[in-house]
């Protein structure tokens, strides 16, 4: 026979042993992003990045070129693509503004639409930020469940950027890395601006000065069932000098 206070023991050890499970979502939520945080380096890694620099392989359709990508606290960016090693092509996002140069003449004021697609890709965790600043820098998480891909059961993370963009962010639960991304939305959108379901896959993590980045990823269309792109990171700086001037102009 147990006793009252054998019973209260047993209580507090079954909540203490499976209690997580039983949390409400905020609670899951938190305890999803600080794992994520950890995996990734840590908060204090991960915030002393305050510039870097990405050199790139890129493969379409029909085509390949370098690029290199640029990003600088508290949200600019800049890719420069080289083709058969000349400069091709440029696109910025200086923090309020989007702009383009496509090979000759002056530079061109990106569309809204293109211009909120830059600063969606500086935003979103894997480049500067950390999952676990995004709601500071205005940004919504929630939890959307678990979702099973591949054999591995995600957990699916629905995030709202602050100008209303939706993306759903997918953790593994084993490595605790954010390894798949799915959006509605075109791929490039001066190109064919045609939104479909994209699924990015993150691979290849290595660290970086104490922080773990995707060296590889690949684009597909879910809708079709194709290859859009994949790109390959062969160099990783952290915080490099870098001229504010080159977000705003060539």
């Amino acid at each position: 026979m147990i006793s009252q206070r054998g019973r209260h023991l047993l209580a507090v050890l079954a909540i203490a042993l499976f209690g997580g499970a039983c949390q409400p979502h905020g609670s899951a939520l938190d305890q999803i992003v600080e794992r994520n945080s950890e995996a990734t380096g840590g908060r204090a890694a991960i915030g002393s990045v305050r510039s870097i620099e990405f050199q790139l392989h890129i493969t379409d359709p029909g085509f390949e070129v370098d690029g290199t990508y640029r990003a600088v606290r508290p949200g600019r960016m800049r890719i420069d693509v080289l083709a058969a090693g000349k400069h091709v092509y440029t696109e910025a996002f200086t923090g309020t503004r989007g702009w383009q140069w496509k090979g000759a003449g002056p530079i061109v004021e990106e569309k809204p639409q293109a211009a909120a697609t830059l600063r969606h890709g500086v935003e979103l965790p894997g480049k500067l930020f950390g999952l676990h600043e995004m709601k500071s820098r205005g940004q919504t998480i929630s939890l959307a469940g678990r979702e099973q891909i591949a054999g591995i059961s995600y957990h699916v993370l629905k995030v709202t950027l602050s100008d209303g963009y939706i993306t759903s962010l997918y953790v593994d639960p084993v490595s605790w890395l954010i390894t798949r991304r799915r959006d509605h939305r075109p791929l490039h959108v001066d190109i064919d601006p045609r939104p479909t379901t994209i699924e990015s896959v993150f691979s290849d993590f290595r660290e970086v000065s104490g922080v773990r980045f995707p060296f590889s990823s690949v684009d597909t269309d879910l809708e079709a069932g194709k290859v859009l792109e994949t790109t390959h990171v062969t160099s990783i700086v952290i915080n490099p000098a870098i001229e504010d001037r080159i977000f705003d102009e060539l």
